[in-house]
């Protein structure tokens, strides 16, 4: 696709490549199927070898001015020097009928990313497919100078990237095509006034495109720097790459954090929740004495009579024995080791003194599960059956201290910090 911007091609240095003759050729194109262009530049798809293939070439008014000429061979010389999987490829220039002088370049089975509409994560892989592909053009020193979703394919298989379009790109090699050139609303504010070429003219579009294709949080702050003046810019593709991997990263830790935050809620739930179900189920339970005694006064009740049928059998029924002072007092001294021993698993974990989220989130779910294991399960082990009756009450103190002294408070400082 070429760029609505025709740039002036006056004074460029003649350049003659080489061209494969058509009587030179095994096999003559067939199927021509023309692709609309704006520009110079003329595109058709066309087959050989049982193949599709891309011709690009110029229009007629341009086709015989030198210096549209050297611009196409100077893009065949670029292109053939570059062999990456997210570039795509050059094969030859030849002359075709009816188009003249042609670049022959693999044809892509795909979309460009304009029409293109995915998940946020297959646009976080097309983004770094993209930085793959500008990072190794870089290292060759040219500049694309016209980076944008139309010069960019995205393969209906897989997803693959496919940088085209180098009609427009600058190296130290050629010196040629040293003068403003690109896509308003892509081109870079001092490419409209400067003739040199400098990378960090493609990290200003590539931040557009990082804008039209994940524009919402956590990459904001990226495509403002992408965006800045080119002193405040990123320097190079790795330094913008590692600023992205590590707002990527942070943002799948926040995902993270959230879902431990979830299971913690639904742990704590599970171990308060229970003492409460077991209490109540114990408040409503009877015993078949009791259960025989409401029944007889029913009965009783029914018939005129209010005394008890068998008043003699339900007096020997013992009292329940009320709870001795020993077993309070023995159960209060479980409950204060018990949250000491809470006390000393959370001086362990260390959550108040890391800074990291991520470390934090996982250290506090390592407490909640330790805790909760504790609580429920090893603890309770270790009483006496004199206190068999106690157990319930001293889990619920233990889970109700967790919650309120550990639980709450970290789980508000996540929420805080989203």
């Amino acid at each position: 696709m070429q760029p609505s911007y025709q740039p002036n091609l006056h004074n460029m240095d003649s350049y003659s490549g080489i061209i494969i003759e058509e009587s030179r050729r095994s096999e003559q194109f067939s199927d021509f199927t023309p692709i609309p262009c704006k520009g110079f530049n003329l595109l058709c798809k066309a087959k050989r070898y049982g193949r599709w293939w891309m011709l690009k070439g110029l229009k007629e008014p341009y086709r015989q001015d030198e210096n549209y000429k050297n611009l196409l061979h100077k893009e065949f010389d670029i292109l053939i020097s570059l062999q990456h999987p997210n570039i795509v490829s050059a094969y030859s220039m030849e002359e075709i009928p009816e188009m003249g002088t042609c670049i022959v370049m693999e044809w892509i089975d795909g979309i460009t990313l304009e029409y293109w509409s995915g998940k946020k994560t297959e646009g976080e892989g097309i983004f770094l497919q993209l930085l793959d592909a500008v990072h190794y053009i870089h290292a060759k020193q040219i500049v694309h100078k016209d980076l944008k979703p139309s010069n960019i394919m995205i393969t209906h298989n897989g997803n693959h990237v496919k940088l085209i379009d180098f009609g427009l790109s600058d190296t130290d090699d050629f010196a040629i095509l040293k003068q403003p050139a690109g896509t308003p609303g892509y081109i870079s504010p001092e490419q409209n006034i400067s003739r040199q070429a400098d990378i960090r003219n493609d990290i200003f579009s590539i931040g557009c495109i990082l804008e039209k294709i994940l524009p919402s949080k956590p990459y904001t702050a990226i495509i403002k720097r992408c965006k800045a003046p080119i002193t405040q810019r990123y320097a190079n593709v790795d330094e913008l790459k590692a600023d992205f991997m590590a707002h990527r990263n942070s943002h799948l830790s926040g995902i993270k954090r959230i879902g431990i935050a979830v299971l913690t809620c639904i742990i704590l739930f599970g171990f308060i929740s229970y003492p409460l179900l077991y209490q109540q189920e114990k408040s409503i339970s009877i015993t078949p004495a009791h259960h025989e005694a409401k029944k007889d006064t029913v009965i009783r009740q029914q018939a005129g009579d209010a005394a008890p049928l068998s008043e003699s059998k339900h007096s020997q029924q013992p009292a329940a024995a009320e709870p001795s002072s020993a077993s309070h007092l023995q159960s209060a001294e479980l409950i204060s080791k018990g949250k000491k021993t809470i006390d000393k698993m959370w001086k362990e974990s260390g959550i108040d003194t890391i800074q990291s989220v991520v470390k934090k989130s996982e250290a506090f779910y390592q407490f909640v599960d330790k805790s909760n294991e504790f609580i429920t399960t090893t603890y309770p082990q270790t009483f006496s059956k004199e206190i068999a009756d106690k157990k319930t009450d001293i889990i619920y103190e233990l889970s109700s201290y967790t919650a309120e002294r550990y639980v709450k408070p970290i789980l508000s400082s996540f929420q805080s910090s989203k």
